[in-house]
Order: C-alpha cells, then structure tokens, then sequence
C-alpha cells in the first residue's frame, strides 16, 4: 500500500513525462508516446516499467480533468472534475479558443453548440466555464518560419530563465550581510518579471520571489533552472505541476544554456550596482526600492539590441497570450505541503509549531498545506487526506488550555477508561 508521500513523488513523475505534451514542445503526440512506451521507464518506488501509449494518454487526460491531485495514485483520480468533457471534447475546446483567443468565453460556447460541437443539456454553461478557468489553454501554433530569433522562443512566457546572483554586502546596523539576487528573465521579449534582493537563497525565497513573477507576468510554459538545490525541491515541483508549468534543469556545466539570465546579471552589475555605493544603503528594503526604480525606468524600458524594440513593448505586443492567476488559485498553488502523523491526542508539529485538529484523525497520515505566513499568526492550517480537504489544524493555546477546570478534565478522563 503506497502511502502519501510515494503518491506524490509518483504524481510528479507522471508530469514530468507528459509536461512537453502539454506545453507545445513535441511536434506529434503520438510519435513522443510511442518512443517513451518502447522503453523502462523509472518511476519512484515502483522501479523500471514500460507503459503503453494508452496509458501515457490516459495519464494526459487525468491531468487535463483534474490537475496534479489526479496523477496520484490509489483512488479515484477524476473525483468531484469534469467528466461530462472527455479528452476528445477538451481537445476541441482547446483547439477552438486558441483560433479565437480573444472570443468571449460565452461567445465561444454558444459557437461550439452552433457547431454541434457542445450539447447544452450535457455541458452546462457554468461547467464550460469552469473547465476554462481550470485548464490553461497552452498554445499548439507553430512557429512562424523567419520571425524567431536564434535562440530565442518567438512568443511571451513560453519559457523563463532564473537564476541566483550573489550581491553586495549590506551593513545593518553593526551586521554586515551577504544579499542575494533572484531573478525571472522571458526568453522571448527579455523582460524581467521579476526579481529581488533577498538575505538567503533557500527555498521560501525562491517561491516569493516565483509567485510575485506568476501574479504581475502570468504563468509561464516552461521555467528553465540550473540543478541548484532549491530548484530541485519537490516543494518547486509541486508548485510547477500546480500551474501546469514544465520544470527543465539545464544540463550540468553548460552555462552557455542560461545565456539570456547570465547576461541580465551582466546588466545589473554593470548599468545598476556600478552606480550606488553599498556602504550608504542602510537595509535591503533601500536596496530593493533602487533596484525596482532602475529595473522598470531603465532595463525593461530601454531598446534591447537583440529584439529591436524594449523588452516591455515586446512584451505588451503579445498581451492577448498571457495567461493570469486568479489569486485564490495563485495562493493555492503555492501553499506548502508536508505530510504528518496526528498523534494520538489530536496534535501535529509544522515548524516545530504545536497544532490541534479533530479527534477523529488521531493516528492518521494527513497531507499539511499552509503558507508560511499563516505560522506567524492564527491562521488555521488546511488538512487533506487522499488529495480532498478534511478539516483544519489550528494553533495550541497553552494559556487558553490551562484556565480548564482539572474537575472538567477529571471526568473527560473517567469517562474514557469507562
């Protein structure tokens, strides 16, 4: 029996080989299913299997109904989704929005019942709607011949560049402080969707840094990393398969592969940090607050040589492909998740944090979800079991738990060895 955690690492391998499907970079489904079937593949706690095309698709269809929870393992994968759109019907529907990108959602619909595409009275309107606001529609447009550049992907948030650049030291106070730059670079137009100094290069600076880029930018395609160890996390991972973005570590000691986030990181050093002096900035917010001046007036507003034009003007040229996040579904995508044992008097341990929860999950592997936020105040933690939500976990109050009359507790007791 796989527990949770095998679950997940299982979910993930599942996207990983179906996420170049998903995001346009195979010219035929077919051909890539049918090369990865003809041989093992590896998959955590399983070992070497082969799986047939049929099952690779099955897996995409899974994915397209209900996102990474569906790619789980060991229930039922389409629970609570879309059942009335079956891959063929969603692959219609997508095929259909990307000729009319611009076409209002109703629009669309009333043109595919026209069509006999939809039937009203299997699809609702309100499923339909649903459906497009949970399925990003990637773009299956083949490339223009002559337009893209060498190197370059020819369309906005197919791909980002990110890396981590070391930067100048920061006195506070009577500490001095090594700081760090995170930065997103759009391989198409060279606009930074974000960056930001930050004192450490761990994971919870990573995935601010990657959500502030998601909510201003949009949700890219594919995000291009180095094999540092945050950006092998399984936290990254699930945030990624969340959004429907494809994961892709360069390949080791080939620097040439991130050249566009390498020549940025030139950038900064040479048009930015070569003209403040690091000793008269008294805090890293000071620090940022320049950086972000510079970065909107100057970077993404000058002419790129490369492209012709700025890189925020390239990126303004093609605003009809973005896709954005709904901030509660931005939040969801990048809570946390750890797996716990409820002891058996109802409590759980996040961050060394003690939680209270119900006593009917006493001795029951949950999955944990929060954001890191939540920790600092009394935001109830969220409880899945099996990919659905359960309950809440909240914070222990000693004080509060202490004014209990020992009489109440007493009985509670009594009541229980009878």
């Amino acid at each position: 029996m796989l527990d949770e955690k095998a679950r997940e690492a299982i979910a993930l391998k599942r996207f990983s080989l179906i996420s170049p499907v998903l995001n346009g970079q195979v010219k035929s489904q077919k051909e890539y299913f049918d090369a990865l079937s003809d041989k093992p593949i590896e998959i955590p706690y399983l070992g070497m299997r082969r799986y047939t095309p049929k099952t690779l698709r099955g897996w995409l269809y899974q994915y397209l109904r209900g996102g990474i929870e569906a790619l789980k393992p060991g229930y039922r994968s389409d629970r609570g989704k879309y059942r009335k759109i079956d891959f063929e019907l969603s692959e219609r529907i997508k095929q259909k929005k990307l000729e009319h990108p611009e076409m209002p959602n109703k629009l669309l619909y009333e043109t595919l019942i026209g069509e006999g595409i939809i039937s009203p009275d299997k699809v609702s309107l309100s499923t339909f709607y649903r459906f497009l606001k949970n399925i990003p529609v990637k773009s299956l447009d083949k490339e223009k011949e002559g337009k893209t550049k060498r190197f370059s992907h020819e369309y906005i948030n197919e791909l980002w560049q990110t890396d981590v650049m070391y930067g100048p030291y920061i006195k506070e106070g009577k500490t001095k402080r090594q700081t760090y730059l995170i930065a997103y670079i759009d391989d198409a137009s060279r606009l930074c969707t974000y960056a930001r100094f930050y004192y450490t290069q761990n994971f919870l600076a990573l995935r601010d840094s990657f959500k502030e880029a998601v909510q201003r930018r949009g949700i890219p395609k594919m995000l291009y990393t180095d094999n540092g160890k945050i950006y092998r996390s399984s936290q990254l991972e699930y945030i990624c398969a969340s959004l429907g973005t494809s994961l892709i570590h360069a390949e080791p000691f080939s620097p040439h592969s991130k050249g566009k986030i390498e020549r940025f990181f030139h950038t900064v050093r040479m048009r930015f940090l070569s003209t403040i002096d690091p000793t008269s900035v008294k805090s890293i917010d000071e620090l940022n607050m320049m950086f972000f001046k510079w970065l909107e007036e100057d970077y993404n507003r000058k002419e790129h040589s490369s492209i012709g034009m700025s890189p925020l003007d390239f990126f303004m040229s093609q605003i009809s492909r973005i896709n954005m996040c709904n901030i509660d579904m931005l939040n969801e995508c990048f809570l946390i998740r750890v797996n716990r044992k409820v002891n058996k008097d109802a409590t759980l341990k996040v961050e060394n944090i003690l939680y209270e929860t119900e006593e009917k999950f006493k001795n029951m592997h949950l999955e944990v979800r929060y954001d890191p936020e939540w920790l600092k105040d009394n935001t109830p933690l969220l409880l899945y079991y099996e990919g659905k939500k359960v309950g809440e976990a909240y914070k222990v109050n000693f004080h509060e738990n202490a004014k209990i009359p020992a009489a109440y507790i007493k009985g509670k007791n009594e009541r229980k060895r009878k």
